[in-house]
């Protein structure tokens, strides 16, 4: 049986704080998940453990590099305008 998780709604507002939006591609750079795996923990319907500890990581990640999504978005769009 594959292990799963269920993150409570306070966890669940945490983690979106620190998105810039709730949009597919944001999603995907800032947690690596998709709009399906985000749905299902604002329902608080169980997900895989292991896709649960890949967005801890990428959660903890942001917060021991103090970085901020959108300022790293902001940097990210100038290089891309940069290289064009």
């Amino acid at each position: 049986m594959i292990a799963t998780v269920v993150i409570s709604p306070e966890t669940f507002e945490r983690f979106k704080r620190r998105l810039p939006a709730v949009t597919r591609p944001h999603l995907f750079r800032v947690y690596g998940v998709s709009e399906t795996t985000w749905t299902k923990l604002r329902r608080g319907e169980p997900i895989k453990l292991s896709t649960w500890r890949r967005i801890e990581a990428r959660y903890e990640s942001l917060d021991a590099h103090g970085a901020q999504t959108g300022p790293l978005l902001g940097r990210d769009i100038a290089q891309s305008l940069q290289d064009a």
